[in-house]
C-alpha cells in the first residue's frame, strides 16, 4: 500500500465534508519522506533529490509490539508507510501516556527529535511497515535548507494544531461530541493526504486507545459510538467508520479545519 492519491488541501474544510472526493484534484503518490514534506511546503527538485538521499532503514512491528526509541539523547524518527501506530513517552511517574495515533504518511517523532532526553514509546496498533530516517540526516538539511525547515516546521504546526483542537474538544464537550470531533479530526487527516475515495475510512483504534486520548473510559466510548449511530451520523463496523452527515457533526462539535491546516492554505 505504497501507493495513495494526495488531495487539493485548499478544498479541505468543514463545509466540503460530503463532497471531499468529488471536488479532490488527484495524482499518484508514494509514501516517501519527500513526497510527505512536499504536502507541508512546496519543494524544489534540488531539495527532492536531499531527502532522497537521507539515509533510511526499513522497520516492520507487529500488532501490539512495542519499540523504545531514543537515539543518541532525541529521539528516532519514523515515517508510517503501512499500518497504524501510537506515540506514548515514557515517564518515570506516569508510566507512559498516549500522546497521539498515527496514520500511513505520518511521521513518528520528528518534533521529540529536537529535545534531549525525550524518551518515546511507539506501539504497533496494528501490522505497520515503517522507515527510520536518519535524525542526523534531517537535522543537517533542517540547517541548511530552508523548504526543509519551512515543511518541518508546518508538519509541527499542524500536528500541534490536532492536539491543540483535541485538546478544546475534551475541555468543552461531552462524550458524545468529543468521540465524534475525534472522528473528524480522523477524516480530515485522510482527506489532506488524499486517503479517501470515500466517506469511509479505516479506524483499526481500540476503544481503550480512543479512550484514553479522550478522557473518557473504553465504555463511554462504546456508547457514544453507539449514540452516534443511533442518530445516522455515522455507521461503523469492527474496523472502519463511515460518515454520514459530517457536516452536522462539524456544527455541533465546533471541529474546524482551518484551524489545524489554514496555515499551509495562506501561500
Amino acid at each position: 500500500m505504497d501507493q495513495v492519491i494526495v488531495g487539493n488541501h485548499e478544498l479541505m474544510d468543514k463545509k466540503s465534508f460530503s463532497n471531499c472526493v468529488n471536488n479532490f484534484e488527484t495524482k499518484s503518490f508514494d509514501i516517501t519522506l519527500e513526497g510527505v514534506l512536499g504536502l507541508y511546503e512546496e519543494l524544489s527538485d534540488e531539495t527532492i533529490t536531499s531527502l532522497n538521499e537521507v539515509r533510511k532503514k526499513p522497520v516492520e512491528l507487529k500488532r501490539n509490539q512495542k519499540m523504545f526509541s531514543l537515539s543518541d539523547g532525541r529521539a528516532d524518527i519514523f515515517l508510517v508507510k503501512e499500518g497504524w501506530a501510537s506515540l506514548s513517552h515514557a515517564t518515570s511517574k506516569r508510566g507512559q501516556d498516549i500522546c497521539n495515533v498515527f496514520m500511513p504518511g505520518d511521521i513518528i517523532g520528528v518534533r521529540e527529535s529536537f529535545f534531549e532526553n525525550h524518551d518515546i514509546v511507539i506501539l504497533a496498533l496494528t501490522n505497520c511497515k515503517l522507515e527510520k530516517i536518519s535524525v542526523e540526516d534531517v537535522h543537517e538539511l533542517f540547517k541548511t535548507n530552508l523548504e526543509i525547515r519551512k515543511a518541518v516546521m508546518s508538519y509541527i504546526m499542524v500536528n500541534d494544531n490536532i492536539t491543540i483542537e483535541r485538546l478544546r474538544s475534551c475541555t468543552h464537550h461531552r462524550s458524545e461530541e468529543r468521540v465524534a470531533h475525534f472522528l473528524l479530526e480522523i477524516y480530515s487527516r485522510f482527506c489532506f493526504k488524499g486517503l479517501l475515495k470515500t466517506n469511509i475510512y479505516s479506524f483499526p483504534i481500540t476503544q481503550d486507545v480512543v479512550g484514553e486520548l479522550l478522557g473518557i473510559t473504553s465504555v463511554h466510548v462504546s456508547r457514544c459510538m453507539t449514540a452516534l449511530e443511533q442518530k445516522k451520523f455515522i455507521r461503523k463496523t469492527r474496523s472502519s467508520i463511515k460518515l454520514l452527515k459530517p457536516e452536522e457533526m462539524a456544527r455541533s462539535t465546533g471541529f474546524d479545519s482551518d484551524f489545524i491546516y489554514g496555515h499551509i492554505r495562506l501561500d
